[in-house]
């Protein structure tokens, strides 16, 4: 609630609460974001090398195929760090700061949590355009094959 007199939020009890278990939860999203890019990274080495040590497959393109598919998964996993260590730096935070009742930590933890979902929101706009994009030339060889049938 806003309080009128300071023209400063006013945290009670009850959204403190909320904070706390949204904390804890941004916590746990953060430590198995974490895992999970751990594992992508790890993935991507293992899938790479198993492409290079393919029996008969042209070891130059076996090669640069395994090599392609572990950058684009450290590239992946490099996209997605940010994100996981804004939400995991908001849980921190957040619960410093709802503990020590500490307006300056607050207001760092809602920095993070504001970062993560421009983040995310910039990301989901890239990947929609990409989809559109598709979309549109799938359509154009679509009609130019139907052309010179």
């Amino acid at each position: 609630m806003l309080n009128e007199e300071t023209s400063q939020l006013i945290v009670d009890e009850t959204a403190k609460t909320h904070l706390k278990d949204a904390a804890g939860w941004a916590k746990f999203l953060g430590i198995a974001g974490f895992v999970f890019l751990g594992l992508l990274i790890l993935s991507g080495f293992v899938i790479g090398s198993a492409l290079t040590q393919t029996p008969g497959v042209n070891n130059a393109f076996a090669t640069i195929g395994g090599i392609g598919v572990t950058l684009i998964y450290i590239i992946l996993a490099a996209i997605y760090f940010y994100p996981i260590y804004a939400l995991y730096k908001f849980s921190v935070l957040c619960k410093e700061a709802v503990y020590s009742n500490d307006n300056n930590t607050f207001a760092r933890a809602m920095y993070y949590l504001k970062s993560m979902f421009k983040y995310i929101g910039v990301i989901t706009i890239i990947i929609l355009a990409l989809y559109l994009l598709v979309i549109i030339l799938l359509i154009m060889v679509g009609s130019f094959a139907g052309m010179h049938r």
